[in-house]
Parts: C-alpha cells; structure tokens; sequence
C-alpha cells in the first residue's frame, strides 16, 4: 500500500536531473548536510513541497551530491513528510562509498535507491521493531476499509433506516513506541 504523497513525489523524482533543476514551483526547506568522510560527497536532508496538477505535494528528501561537481547529484531516497522533524531521516556515513538512511521504526519509509555512482545506499529503522510497523500497517488498512464500511452504511440508512444496523466500529489505533532515533 503506498501512501499518495509518496506516489506523486516517486513520479516527479523520475524526472531528468534538467527537469527538476527547472521545476519553479517547488519550494525548499533549508537542509541539513552531512559530508562523507573523506569529504568527496555531501547528502543532504529536506523538506520539498512542490504544486502538481492536483494541489501540492510534500516529501522530505535525501539528495546525494559531489563536493567538487553540484551537477553530480541524486535524489536517492524520498518518503512523506512525518509528525516531527526529529523522525526526518539521518545520515550515517558507513565509509566513503557506503551511507546508511536512519529513520524511525514506524515510518513509511520505502526503499532507497541502493547505489549512486559508487556509493551504496542502505536504509535502517532505528529501534527496528517489524511487528510495530506491521500492526501500524494493519491498522491503516482497517481504516481504509472501516471508512467503505462506513460509507455502505449510510447508503443503507437512507433507503432503511430499521434495517440499517449498528454504525461500524471504528477500528482502535495501536499504542505503538515510535522508535525515535537518537543518534
């Protein structure tokens, strides 16, 4: 299940390095920039909003770029933006050519591009819990189909109301930790 702004955000990555150089109508938040260590490359962490067709779409972004050559960059990684700043993704440098993205356990964080020019890219969820995520995940669909069943019931209430039944049961949001990172 993929979540809209990440849709739209994944298609508008897909343009060429030109394209996106030439998109006015997007804005940027100042980033936070983590230099490799040997210094020949620069990843930088931002917010991006951007106006489409349907409204405006937002992802924070981890963009790959070479100290020397700006023109040798890479949006690399892209997820929808969470509640807080502090679950924005944080780079960890593993080496020169070999950069880890943290995020937090419950974020909808897809996978990374793995490789740019010769650096592989990985993803890690800080305080990685799988069943977390997953319960988190069970709920959204839930929702989703909690809202159809919704729907279908107030279709019924208005041709019979006696015949209608009980409102469904909104289903109860997961007491979840959320793994913040805190390196």
């Amino acid at each position: 299940m993929r979540h809209p702004v990440l849709t739209i955000l994944l298609a508008m990555s897909c343009a060429t390095a030109t394209s996106y150089a030439a998109e006015p109508l997007c804005d940027r938040s100042g980033s936070k920039t983590t230099p490799s260590p040997d210094g020949q490359w620069v990843a930088s962490v931002q917010e991006e909003v951007c106006a489409t067709s349907n409204g405006a779409a937002a992802g924070i972004t981890v963009v790959i770029a070479s100290a020397k050559d700006p023109e040798r960059s890479r949006r690399v990684f892209i997820m929808p933006v969470p509640r807080s700043r502090d679950d924005w993704p944080r780079i960890r440098w593993q080496g020169s050519t070999a950069v880890e993205l943290r995020v937090a356990n419950l974020s909808e964080a897809p996978a990374p591009e793995p490789l740019f020019e010769d650096i592989h890219i990985s993803l890690a969820f800080c305080n990685d819990n799988p069943a977390d995520r997953a319960n988190l995940v069970a709920w959204k669909a839930a929702v989703l189909q909690w809202q159809k069943d919704v729907s279908a019931w107030v279709e019924r209430r208005k041709q019979n109301p006696e015949a209608a039944g009980a409102r469904p049961p909104r289903p109860e949001e997961p007491v979840l930790a959320p793994g913040r990172c805190t390196d």
